[in-house]
């Protein structure tokens, strides 16, 4: 028995030591991280195709930015930014993130660099291993890199441009003994092992976060790695060309907290906002012109809850309202009748529902169909169409164009 209990025990430490297994310590590690983005200049806060801009229209490179970007990030609990970013040899985004290490020392902040493969400046294996050289061992250096279970994190985006032996052959070079933890992103359970954790940068394509993110986060673990669960205050790419967009409306913060809360129900390693400015996909929490602080108080909520290991609502706290409604281009608003409405692509049942809103809120009129039974309102940065039945427009009718 004695020789038995032994073994267990022996085999028990070996498993916590191997390469990139996460400790049992990591559980007890609330960490609240945001996608950040750092190639903003002032000339692209005019693109017709963002659906909202920030309060304060900025450059990214400016330091007083990025220290007021981290006050107010850190006002809601948020721990660290993760930014993208395209290797040493991009000077941009580099001396961006450089910018963004030195600010957040000066803060009590942390950063990591998501590396990001799907823009073309990582495009062989030799300048990929190039890039995470530079961040395993001059980056991950910085005392305000951001680690976990005490060690430097390194995320990536589209790693599936390389195979797992490619990339196997990458980490033998610059990190044989997994001294970092590296995040692979997406689809990707084939690459836990060479990588050490797993994150889905978007969910807003599923109607049930909270069960995305639980499903994810035990698949990811029972192959020994971290996860890192998602939350997300909404998604819409309708308005940048791609071929079947999504678009999650954020019903009023319903899918912000639908999925924050699910994400802390799958007791994740760690939990990362789906985004702090990525305004041309409409989905940013950094205070804007449309919604102002809204999305940063209903962080500050949510987190403090999580970090105080409550449970974290999925419902409105007190009957919190959403944002005050954005102003009407034709000066009408549609005003849900119920308490859920669907949202659909066009005019007609037979189409996808986009979303769902409700009253007591009101939505911009856009426009409306030739006999006036359906209206295209504004909801939270996605456009759709709600039947005339349950909602009442407030305002001149005729004044709304026909589409």
């Amino acid at each position: 028995m004695t020789k038995w209990l032994c073994r267990v025990i022996v085999m028990a430490l070996a498993l916590t030591l191997l390469p990139g297994a996460p400790s049992a310590q990591a559980q007890r590690q609330p960490t609240v991280l945001a996608y950040f983005y750092g190639w903003f200049n002032v000339d692209q806060w005019n693109d017709p195709q963002l659906v909202d801009r920030p309060a304060e229209p900025y450059n990214s490179a400016d330091g007083g930015v990025m220290a007021r970007q981290i006050g107010q990030a850190q006002s809601a609990g948020i721990d660290g930014f993760v930014m993208s970013w395209f290797g040493p040899d991009e000077p941009y985004t580099t001396g961006v993130f450089h910018g963004l290490l030195d600010q957040a020392a000066a803060h009590g902040f942390r950063a990591a660099v998501d590396v990001d493969m799907g823009q073309g400046f990582l495009s062989t294996v030799e300048s990929a291993q190039n890039a995470v050289s530079y961040a395993v061992h001059t980056l991950a250096n910085h005392p305000a890199y951001l680690r976990y279970d005490g060690k430097p994190v390194i995320f990536f985006w589209k790693q599936q441009r390389f195979s797992p032996a490619q990339w196997r052959e990458i980490r033998a070079q610059v990190d044989p003994d997994h001294n970092t933890i590296w995040i692979a992103e997406g689809d990707a359970l084939a690459y836990v092992g060479v990588f050490d954790g797993l994150n889905l940068y978007n969910i807003a394509w599923s109607g049930n976060p909270a069960g995305t993110n639980a499903s994810w986060a035990s698949r990811t673990m029972s192959r020994g790695g971290y996860f890192v669960a998602t939350a997300m205050p909404g998604f819409d790419e309708s308005r940048l060309g791609r071929a079947n967009p999504v678009v999650r409306s954020r019903g009023n913060g319903d899918y912000f907290r639908r999925s924050f809360a699910g994400a802390a129900a799958a007791n994740p390693h760690m939990i990362i906002i789906t985004s702090w400015n990525e305004f041309p996909e409409n989905s940013h929490i950094e205070p804007s012109q449309q919604y102002g602080t809204f999305y940063l108080d209903l962080a500050r909520e949510m987190i403090a809850a999580y970090k105080s290991g409550a449970s974290v609502p999925a419902g409105p706290a007190g009957g919190a309202a959403g944002p005050a409604p954005a102003e009407s281009p034709t000066g009408v608003f549609a005003a849900p009748a119920v308490s859920t409405l669907n949202v659909r692509q066009g005019p007609s049942t037979d189409t996808e529902i986009l979303g769902r809103v409700g009253a007591p809120n009101r939505y911009p009129l856009l426009a409306r169909n030739a006999d006036a039974s359906w209206y295209l309102i504004d909801f939270g940065g996605g456009q759709g169409w709600v039947s005339a039945t349950y909602a009442r427009a407030e305002g001149n009718l005729d004044a709304v164009p026909v589409q």
